[in-house]
């Protein structure tokens, strides 16, 4: 199988996204509470032993289509230099201005971070975003990110003291509504807080929001 972009999963906030992906957890090098990851042969999932929360990205693994399309990706870019990382996405990009990084995985290594720096700087009209636990890769490049890629750090992770000593903008879990008003962040439904907005912002934990919405709560 050849390394792809897929379109974006259908709770974001435009139908026209796409999305990159990775194995989850295998490539996630700043997970820790969330820490999951899929056997490539067998598709099964192996939590991490500090997960307090589940990765449903790695729980998707489970499907051979599903994992052969990330191992495939992940076989395309690793190992690789930052110019030939951004060189093998520009050859597979497809024809859209909505790019989610990462549904599934993470940035794993320095080069390859930098290889998506260059691969957006050369595509200004494309607005990318991401949420990352890789804290160390996004902060030796802080000055350097283009503007049109979003990044939010998601709090769950080895790095997390790094968040407010940087002052980055970040994405938390939570388990309830209530709680998101009392830490004072609105509840990103569809990924819109998350590509355009400037502010720190709540994810309601995928199982809560769904009993709520088959509840007609929200």
């Amino acid at each position: 199988m050849e390394a792809s972009f897929t379109k974006a999963n259908k709770y974001l906030f435009d139908s026209k996204a796409w999305s990159w992906n990775l194995p989850s957890g295998t490539t996630c090098p700043g997970a820790l509470k969330c820490l999951a990851a899929a056997n490539r042969n067998t598709g099964k999932v192996i939590n991490g032993p500090h997960q307090e929360f589940k990765c449903y990205s790695a729980t998707y693994e489970r499907y051979p289509s599903v994992r052969d399309r990330v191992w495939a990706n992940f076989d395309s870019v690793r190992g690789k230099s930052s110019v030939e990382v951004s060189s093998l996405l520009g050859r597979i990009f497809p024809k859209t201005d909505l790019v989610r990084i990462h549904s599934g995985g993470d940035f794993f290594s320095q080069d390859y971070f930098d290889g998506w720096l260059r691969f957006v700087e050369s595509m200004p009209d494309v607005l990318f975003w991401a949420f990352t636990k890789s804290l160390p890769f996004w902060l030796c490049r802080l000055d350097s990110i283009p503007g049109n890629l979003v990044l939010q750090a998601s709090y769950g992770g080895k790095h997390d003291a790094l968040i407010g000593e940087y002052g980055l903008k970040y994405a938390k879990v939570v388990y309830s509504v209530e709680e998101s008003v009392e830490l004072g962040l609105e509840i990103d439904w569809d990924d819109r807080l998350a590509a355009y907005g400037t502010d720190s912002f709540a994810l309601l934990e995928k199982k809560v929001a769904g009993r709520l919405k088959r509840s007609g709560l929200i």
